[in-house]
């Protein structure tokens, strides 16, 4: 088992085509937190976080790349978003509404790693901006977008679902204050994504935070929700039966989950993909429900972790994968793994293929 690479069991209802490096370069750099959509058209559009060097210094830029034939190449990175003295990057990531209008949450941190907490951010900024022509150009960044006291980010890698209404609904976290009461829940949009609802709360709590929230929808209608527990404590599932509106009392999942991803197989199964937050953390593994996330089965490693201490990029950790289906049979896949010897950091690209 090589740091990195995939490495799936033998049973796992999908199959690695296809593993490597996206967009490396000579440079050194920290590429993290990518998101992906496919649009109408068959393009992939790409956004992600690049840091030049090896340290995270409020200086992250937000990039764009496409892709015209299922990721084989890509255009040359462009800068998006930059703001100085702040870290720019996705607050949520790239969402297709329909086949021509594509949103992006974007965002900035101020970053203080002498604080505590799992985030030691200052301050926070989330806004969209929209794309009409398959992420060629791209309209101002909209007014700040609030939903929460705090923290405010459209964290859901699935997002949006269109319902029986025309409306949107989208996962989204926050915060009470500065790296207090996270909570996760959904909104709902009825202009495609220029404004939002007040949250509808899926998991709260007085002592533990919820966070890097996914929504899919079952084959029976319903809709599946799992969220990160703070702490490294097991995840949490919820349904809703009524689109949204109410949601059932959040259950541990049996494994401890962040920055998750759920992908509805063609069997109808649940595969979600999360950076494991039990030991070793510096590995992206997935797990899969057979039956509406009642009970979930570990399947593997979308990016195998490093043996004992891996190596940091200051203040990056591994996760963030998104998965999109390319046809009726093939997944594209980004992540980024834990960083390599000398602090780097690099996307990487899987083709996946749905055996169910």
């Amino acid at each position: 088992m090589t740091p990195g690479d995939p490495d799936l069991s033998i049973d796992a209802p999908i199959a690695v085509g296809e593993a490597r490096r996206l967009l490396a370069s000579d440079e050194p750099h920290i590429h993290h937190m990518a998101s992906l959509a496919r649009l109408a058209s068959g393009r992939l559009v790409l956004s992600f976080s690049r840091i030049p060097g090896t340290r995270r210094l409020n200086n992250g830029v937000l990039m764009v790349s496409r892709s015209d034939d299922d990721g084989a190449t890509w255009t040359p990175p462009e800068g998006l978003y930059a703001h100085p003295g702040w870290d720019c990057l996705n607050m949520g990531g790239l969402m297709p509404f329909g086949d021509t209008r594509l949103l992006l949450a974007l965002g900035r941190l101020q970053i203080d790693p002498t604080l505590p907490g799992d985030e030691p951010c200052t301050g926070w900024h989330m806004a969209t901006r929209a794309s009409h022509d398959g992420g060629e150009t791209w309209a101002s960044v909209s007014p700040e977008v609030r939903l929460f006291p705090g923290w405010t980010e459209l964290y859901g890698a699935s997002n949006p679902h269109r319902l029986a209404d025309d409306r949107h609904m989208l996962a989204v976290i926050g915060t009470t204050g500065r790296d207090v009461g996270w909570r996760a829940g959904v909104t709902f949009t009825g202009d495609l994504g220029v404004t939002f609802s007040r949250p509808v709360i899926v998991a709260e709590h007085p002592r533990l935070g919820f966070g890097d929230m996914d929504v899919v929808r079952l084959s029976d209608g319903r809709f599946l929700a799992v969220a990160r527990v703070f702490g490294g404590h097991p995840s949490v599932f919820s349904h809703s039966a009524d689109d949204g509106r109410t949601w059932s009392q959040p259950r541990p999942t049996g494994f401890a989950g962040a920055n998750i991803k759920l992908h509805r197989l063609r069997s109808g199964a649940v595969l979600c993909a999360y950076r494991d937050e039990r030991g070793n953390r510096s590995g992206v593994a997935c797990s899969v429900s057979e039956d509406a996330g009642e009970s979930w089965r570990r399947v593997g490693w979308l990016a195998a972790p490093s043996p004992g201490e891996p190596p940091t990029a200051d203040g990056v950790r591994c996760g963030y994968p998104d998965i999109v289906p390319v046809d009726d049979r093939n997944l594209a896949c980004v992540l980024h793994p834990a960083a390599d010897a000398s602090g780097g950091v690099d996307l990487r690209w899987l083709r996946l293929e749905d055996r169910t």
